[in-house]
């Protein structure tokens, strides 16, 4: 057989994506927004986390908030460490970078460890500042935000309930 596959190369099957909650999936939306606003032709993780700090009553900001961050001053951060992208295509529908999709995927990783059905604003916030490919993580990593600290903030809040690691 010429096209025989090895079964031991193939992957394991993946499990079905979660569900986004209502609040995530405006942030989903609004981070296209940010990134139509920056000109950029694909959503990045810098626009998710701008778009999940929009609301300063929204859970992100209230959990960083209460960890001792203001949201204010993390936007600020991430408007002057992303990098300019000046060719957007002015597309209607833009894709998602894979600093975005890495961040997604933690947020759904996160979710699983937690048994949570749906995936919400906060660990989508988690997801973010989570996956190393983004600019959020590199321009916040002196901040020393820790998973840890921002799960017991989200816990606290009573929004995307995840037990302490």
């Amino acid at each position: 057989m010429l096209f025989k596959r090895n079964k031991l190369n193939v992957p394991p099957p993946r499990p079905p994506d979660l569900p986004f909650d209502e609040a995530a999936r405006d942030a989903l939306s609004a981070a296209t927004a940010q990134a139509k606003k920056a000109n950029a032709s694909t959503v990045h993780a810098e626009h998710l986390l701008l778009a999940l700090l929009e609301d300063p009553r929204g859970v992100p900001s209230r959990a960083l908030s209460r960890i001792g961050f203001q949201p204010d001053d993390i936007k600020a951060r991430i408007e002057r460490a992303a990098p300019p992208r000046p060719w957007g295509v002015g597309a209607p529908v833009l894709p998602f970078a894979d600093d975005t999709k890495g961040s997604i995927e933690f947020a759904m990783r996160e979710a699983r460890i937690a048994g949570v059905r749906e995936v919400g604003t906060g660990l989508l916030l988690m997801g973010v500042l989570q996956s190393p490919q983004g600019v959020p993580f590199r321009a916040l990593a002196h901040l020393d935000i820790t998973p840890v600290a921002l799960r017991a903030a989200l816990a606290a809040e009573g929004k995307d309930p995840h037990p302490l690691a």
